[in-house]
C-alpha cells in the first residue's frame, strides 16, 4: 500500500517535472532548475488541482527544494478531513 506521503511525493515530482521540463531529484531546487514566479504560480495551480492543497507563492520561495515542498504539501494533505 502506498502511504499518503508517498502519493504526495509522486504527485509533486510529476508536477515539478512537467512544469520545469526536466527530471527532478530529491535535493532539486525549483529556482536553481530554472523556475521563476510565473512557473511557480502554474505549479501551485497544478498542486491545488491534483491534491486539493493551497500553497502561497511565498511558500514556494520558502520551501524551494523538492523535499521541503513535499513536506509542506504532505502536512497540509494530512490536515485535510
Amino acid at each position: 500500500m502506498t502511504t499518503p506521503a508517498t502519493k504526495v511525493h509522486e504527485a509533486v515530482v510529476a508536477i515539478w517535472t512537467e512544469t520545469l521540463g526536466i527530471e527532478v531529484t530529491p535535493d532539486a531546487d525549483f529556482f536553481l532548475l530554472g523556475g521563476h514566479s510565473l512557473l511557480a504560480t502554474r505549479m501551485i495551480a497544478r498542486v491545488e488541482q491534483a491534491l486539493g492543497v493551497k500553497v502561497r507563492l511565498r511558500e514556494v520561495f520558502d520551501h524551494a527544494t523538492l523535499e521541503d515542498f513535499v513536506g509542506l504539501v504532505a502536512a497540509r494533505t494530512a490536515d485535510q478531513p
